[in-house]
């Protein structure tokens, strides 16, 4: 077998990172840890400059316990793919 070597242009990755596609897949698994982590906790978007991004993190003004965030350790697996 011959190698195979493959060259990335950094400006075509960064285009695919933030492409529509990228940011509703990143949208879609945040959703579902905010959703499996419970009320006390919020997805935001957040695009990048290079990437897509979102993420959970705790409402304002919410207490959060070592339970709650053993709770979002727990969510995490629902960022899995389907």
């Amino acid at each position: 077998m011959n190698d195979v070597r493959v060259k990335l242009k950094l400006s075509g990755l960064n285009k695919v990172m933030r492409s529509p596609a990228v940011q509703a897949e990143v949208n879609a698994r945040a959703a579902r840890v905010s959703a499996e982590a419970g009320p006390k906790y919020r997805m935001v978007v957040y695009p990048h400059r290079y990437s897509a991004r979102a993420f959970v993190e705790p409402v304002a003004g919410a207490k959060i316990s070592d339970a709650d965030n053993a709770r979002l350790l727990r969510a995490l697996n629902a960022a899995r793919a389907k």
